[in-house]
């Protein structure tokens, strides 16, 4: 008889909220890094007054295995994405 106990890093079925006057943040650049078992995201504004001048503005740090879920999941998005641009294109191109 096998004795079966959950792995922590078992996918898990969570019901997420969002707020409906959640903040949206604009950001013009990223920075990317990786440590021992951990990757941050720093994202940032340019300073239009000031040229060649950001501010970072937010830092994520993600787990290795959360920073590979978000990598799947941003492509998969993207793809998507510009699979309905080219279809919106298609359309656009076409003689009425």
């Amino acid at each position: 008889m096998t004795d079966q106990q959950p792995q922590k890093n078992a996918q898990q079925n969570i019901q997420v909220h969002v707020s409906p006057d959640l903040d949206y943040s604009y950001r013009d650049i990223v920075n990317i890094y990786f440590g021992s078992g951990d990757v941050a995201l720093e994202f940032g504004n340019v300073h239009h007054s000031m040229p060649g001048h950001a501010t970072i503005s937010n830092r994520i740090v993600l787990s290795m295995a959360n920073a590979i879920d978000l990598q799947q999941k941003l492509g998969q998005v993207l793809q998507e994405a510009q699979r309905q641009l080219q279809e919106q294109f298609k359309q656009q191109q076409q003689p009425e």
